[in-house]
């Protein structure tokens, strides 16, 4: 027996990390689900690419050639066609223009929102705090902005990429020129060459996540997470992030001025994820990404506060009016149940003998972990976001609850390193 209906459709480019959650979620409202796989597939997406084909209706893999792309999605009425992560937003961007759908984002601002140099340029361009920086192709060119800025410590990362991969915190010239021939020595995340690299001023003050969705130009923050890092080797690497929400500290001037940087790069519909530092003259832009949050997990969300990015990314595509409403509406989440993400920080190499998930799921407020590691594999020290070894998640009712789950969490962990790896 076959089935035919009408029904619009949803596309999905590249359902990976956090975008993982976005096929079952359509679908569970009835939508047909197309996944379009883009030409480079990172080796840490592999799993997530399987399971976006297992959960799909249709899964069609980009030769790179847009015409045949579009000539496959002709026979579909489509509703949305959204970037489930970071290498996707440019392809969306174009297909979007393309077939001219409403639930997109300025075109000719695409650019900005994946190059992180434009990205900045185009706050400064709209008088939108920005960060002092300077992109460089060769190490003269490097020298001479260093001379001129006169500040130390200085960033310098890719142009494009995810997550904190080769993002180097150099304190002086021998520690930038290193980075600068590191970063043009490899390709991105995404499997491009680095042929330029680029020099920030390193900013001082609390970094955090912004997360929300934006529809017609309005926007609704999901949640914000407090980030703790820790300097590892000259590297940024992630500790510890911490729920906030209405009625915390700073929640307000975080989301006004994100706002300002989503009307400044033209994010107008969908999704969005800042890094954003409070610095002692104001919130300035870290980067920002016209796509859900990577590996978020919207439970903790939902169960924080009754929503997620997830969910509401859903009701922006399909009931824009309800989502606009809420928008609107005063909300309050005073007293909302505290939530924190704790990345494992491996301090060593070593060969995993046994894994830690039994003992960390024990400890009261844990609800989840993952770690990313089979007996007998080897275990890689820690030097960015990408290789740290697991993340537990932690849900409690109050702060100092929180604090406390956190704290019996790194003794277990350093248990761990301790008796659970052997030296290599």
């Amino acid at each position: 027996m076959s089935i035919l209906n009408n029904k619009e459709v949803i596309v999905i480019i590249d359902a990976w990390s956090g975008g993982k959650h976005l096929i079952p979620a359509f679908q569970a409202l009835g939508y047909f689900c197309l996944h379009v796989q883009s030409t480079f597939l990172p080796e840490v997406f592999i799993a997530d690419n399987q399971l976006a084909i297992a959960r799909s209706d249709r899964h069609i893999v980009h030769d790179g050639n847009i015409e045949t792309l579009l000539s496959q999605l002709q026979p579909y009425t489509i509703k949305a066609i959204l970037a489930g992560s970071e290498g996707a937003v440019g392809l969306a961007d174009c297909l979007n223009d393309a077939l001219e759908l409403t639930f997109s984002n300025q075109f000719e601002l695409s650019a900005a929102r994946r190059n992180k140099y434009l990205m900045q340029e185009q706050l400064a361009l709209k008088d939108v705090a920005s960060i002092n920086q300077q992109l460089a192709g060769h190490s003269d060119e490097l020298q001479q902005w260093l001379a001129s800025h006169a500040r130390w410590p200085v960033v310098l990362k890719p142009i494009q990429s995810a997550g904190t991969d080769g993002v180097f915190i150099c304190h002086d010239l021998a520690q930038a020129l290193q980075a600068f021939d590191a970063i043009l020595a490899k390709k991105d995340f995404f499997g491009s060459p680095n042929r330029e690299v680029l020099c920030q001023e390193f900013l001082v003050g609390e970094e955090f996540v912004v997360n929300g969705i934006a529809c017609q130009g309005e926007y609704f923050f999901t949640e914000l997470w407090q980030s703790k890092k820790q300097q590892r080797n000259g590297f940024p690497v992630y500790e510890t992030q911490y729920l906030h929400y209405q009625n915390d500290a700073d929640f307000d001037v975080l989301t006004a001025y994100t706002a300002q940087v989503c009307q400044a790069l033209g994010i107008n519909n969908g999704a969005f994820h800042a890094e954003v530092m409070m610095t002692s003259g104001g919130p300035v832009l870290i980067e920002i990404g016209a796509r859900v949050a990577g590996g978020a997990d919207p439970y903790i969300i939902e169960e924080c506060l009754g929503h997620s990015q997830i969910s509401k990314l859903a009701q922006a595509v399909l009931h824009p009016a309800k989502f606009l409403q809420e928008c609107r509406r005063q909300h309050d989440f005073s007293g909302h149940r505290r939530a924190a993400y704790v990345y494992m920080i491996s301090p060593s190499l070593g060969r995993v003998q046994v894994t830690p998930e039994a003992k960390f799921i024990k400890i009261d407020g844990v609800i989840s972990v993952n770690y990313h590691y089979a007996p007998g594999d080897i275990q890689q020290v820690t030097c960015d976001l990408l290789s740290s070894p697991g993340v537990i998640i932690a849900i409690r009712d109050n702060p100092a609850l929180l604090k406390q789950t956190i704290a019996e969490i790194r003794e277990v962990e350093a248990d761990f390193y301790h008796l659970g790896l052997m030296d290599e």
